[in-house]
C-alpha cells in the first residue's frame, strides 16, 4: 500500500535503537526546565557510560513535537503531509515509534546538559541504549561515549634539549668564509715539480674490477684540488708527491658487504700551484665595498649572526616541542582526534591556497605530489599536533592550572581586537557551556605552554645555555616599533611567498 515504505523506514530508524545517535545540541525549539538526573561511570579505556533519567511528564511536550514531525514524514491517505490528527498518526505509526522519536528529541537537549553536569570532555558521538520508557513511565538511557584520553609527560620538568646550531657566528664561520673568498681570488700557476697538498692537478683515473674497466669512477683530464676530497681522500693520498707523467695505483675496498674491491690507477697530467692572496686591507677592498679587513670581518660575522639566529630559532621551536611530544605516554591516538585534526589542517590549508589565488589541483601540479601523498603528509603532521595537545593538557592538569573570569574576559577582548568584532558579539559566541569549555581548555593549554617554554633547558652545541630571549631579533623588533610609532600611508604590500613565485603570480 502507498505510504508503507516511508512508514517502514521511520519505524526501522526509531525502533532500531539509538546506535547512530548524533545530537550534541538541542534539535527542537522546546525550552523547559528538566528535573533530569545523570551519573557518569568509567568503562574500559577512555570510554564512559553516561546514565540519564527523567520523568514521564517531562516527555509530554516532545511527544507533541514528534507527532507533528512524523505526520509530515509518513504518507497517510486522505491527509496532506503534516495535517493528520494526532489520533490518526498514533494509529498509523504506533505509540512506541512516537515515544522513541520524542525521547530522541529530548536527549538532544538533555545529553549536552548531562555532559556538562558530569564535566566530561567527549570527543565522539555517543551510542545510546534505552533502558526504560519505550512504552511509558520514567525514561532512562545509557549513553556510551569516548572522552579525551589522558597521557603522562614524565620528565618535562627537567627536560634538556641541545640545538644543532650555534645562535651566533663562530670563529669557524668567519675563517671558512674568508678562506672561500681568498680561493675565489687565487692565482693558479703551472709548476714543474711533484704535486703537493693544496695544488690543483689534472689527472686520468682508471677504475677496474677483476681486470675489467669500470666506467663509474673513471675519468679523463679531471681537475681537482688535493686535500679538498673532491674526488675522494684515497685519490688525494695517491697523487701526493707524483710528478707529471707518473702514476700510482691502489685498491679501493668495497663500501658494502658482498661488493668487490676496485683497482684504481691515477696518472698525473698537470700540476698547478694555487696562490692565495694575502688576507689584508687590500684584499678586503678588492672583494667588497669595505676599505679594511676588520670591516669585512664585521660584515661577515653580522651576516652569520643573523643566519645562525634564524636557524636556531626554528630549531628551538621544532626541537623543544618535539622533545615534549616524545615524552607522551601512551602514544596511541584516538581515531576521532586524528581525523578531526586532519580535517582542520586541510581546511586551513585550503584557505591559505585560496588567499594565494591557487587551488588544490594547481598546488599538486606545482609540487608534483599526488593527493594520497599530500593526505599522508597531513596525517603525519596531525599525529604530532594531537600528541602535543594532549601533552599540554597533561601539564595543565599536573600543575592544577585554573582559569579565572578575568582570564576569560582578557581573552575575549583579545579575540575581538584580532577579529575586528564587537566585544559583546564575541562574548555572546562564547556564552554556551560548550564554547566556554573549549575557551578554557585553550587558555589552560596556553598557560601550560608558557610554563614549559620557561622551564625547558636548552643548550647550544657547546653546552652553553640558550633562552628564547637570546633568539629575539632586536633589529627587527626595533624596526617594527618604529613602524608602529610612525604614520604610514599608501603602502602597497606584494605577496612574494614561495607559492606565488612558483606559480608566477603577479597579482
Amino acid at each position: 500500500m502507498p505510504g508503507y515504505t516511508a512508514l517502514d523506514a521511520t519505524a526501522t530508524r526509531l525502533l532500531g535503537g539509538f546506535d547512530a545517535f548524533r545530537q550534541f545540541a538541542p534539535t527542537t525549539s522546546i525550552s523547559l526546565f528538566f528535573a533530569m538526573r545523570s551519573t557518569a561511570e568509567k568503562s574500559e579505556g577512555n570510554r564512559v557510560v553516561l546514565h540519564i533519567e527523567f520523568e514521564e511528564e517531562e516527555l509530554a511536550p516532545f511527544l507533541e513535537s514528534s507527532v507533528r514531525k512524523l505526520s509530515s514524514q509518513v504518507r497517510i491517505p486522505g491527509f496532506r503531509p503534516g495535517k493528520a490528527p494526532r489520533r490518526v498518526v498514533e494509529n498509523r505509526v504506533g505509540m512506541k515509534a512516537i515515544r522513541l522519536e520524542a525521547i530522541e528529541e529530548a536527549l538532544g537537549s538533555l545529553y549536552p546538559q548531562a555532559v556538562n553536569e558530569n564535566d566530561l570532555d567527549v570527543i565522539d558521538s555517543p551510542s545510546v541504549k534505552i533502558l526504560t520508557g519505550e512504552d511509558g513511565g520514567e525514561v532512562s538511557v545509557d549513553a556510551t561515549v569516548d572522552v579525551r584520553p589522558t597521557v603522562t609527560v614524565s620528565g618535562c620538568e627537567n627536560l634538556v634539549v641541545t640545538l644543532p646550531t650555534h645562535i651566533s657566528a663562530t670563529d669557524e664561520d668567519l675563517s671558512s668564509t674568508l678562506e672561500r673568498m681568498r680561493e675565489q681570488q687565487a692565482e693558479v700557476n703551472e709548476v714543474d715539480r711533484p704535486a703537493a697538498a693544496g695544488d690543483q692537478v689534472t689527472a686520468d683515473i682508471e677504475v677496474s674490477v677483476d681486470g675489467e674497466a669500470k666506467a663509474d669512477g673513471s675519468a679523463v683530464d679531471l681537475s681537482f684540488r688535493i686535500g679538498k676530497a673532491e674526488v675522494g681522500s684515497d685519490v688525494d693520498d695517491a697523487v701526493l708527491g707524483l710528478a707529471v707523467g707518473q702514476s700510482a695505483s691502489f685498491v679501493r675496498e668495497p663500501s658494502e658487504e658482498g661488493g668487490k674491491a676496485e683497482q684504481v690507477k691515477v696518472t698525473i697530467k698537470a700540476v698547478r700551484e694555487v696562490v692565495l692572496p694575502a688576507l689584508d686591507d687590500a684584499f678586503a677592498s678588492e672583494v667588497s665595498e669595505f676599505e679594511t679587513l676588520e670591516e669585512l670581518k664585521a660584515d661577515v660575522r653580522k651576516s652569520f649572526d643573523s643566519m645562525r639566529k634564524n636557524q636556531a630559532r626554528q630549531a628551538y621551536n621544532d626541537m623543544v616541542l618535539a622533545a615534549l611530544v616524545d615524552l607522551v605516554e601512551p602514544k596511541e591516538i584516538h581515531p576521532t582526534l586524528l581525523r578531526e585534526e586532519v580535517n582542520t589542517q586541510i581546511h586551513n590549508f585550503g584557505h591559505r591556497l585560496e588567499s594565494q589565488g591557487l587551488n588544490l589541483g594547481t598546488y599538486l601540479d606545482l609540487t608534483g605530489m599526488s593527493q594520497d601523498q599530500l593526505l599522508a603528509q597531513f596525517y603525519r603532521s596531525a599525529e604530532g599536533s594531537v600528541l602535543l595537545d594532549l601533552a599540554l593538557r597533561a601539564i595543565a592538569d599536573a600543575r592544577e592550572v585554573e582559569i579565572s573570569i578575568s582570564d576569560i574576559d582578557e581573552e575575549i577582548v583579545r579575540i575581538a581586537e584580532l577579529s575586528g568584532e564587537d566585544v559583546l558579539d564575541v562574548r555572546k559566541r562564547y556564552s554556551t557551556p560548550e564554547a566556554e569549555r573549549a575557551l578554557k581548555a585553550d587558555l589552560r593549554k596556553s598557560k601550560a605552554m608558557t610554563w614549559y617554554m620557561e622551564n625547558v633547558i636548552v643548550h647550544d652545541p657547546d653546552g652553553m645555555p640558550v633562552t628564547w630571549d637570546d633568539l629575539k631579533d632586536e633589529v627587527a623588533e626595533d624596526e617594527v616599533a618604529a613602524d608602529e610609532s610612525s604614520e604610514v600611508t599608501d603602502v602597497e604590500v606584494t605577496d612574494i611567498s614561495p607559492s606565488n613565485l612558483e606559480s608566477g603570480a603577479d597579482e
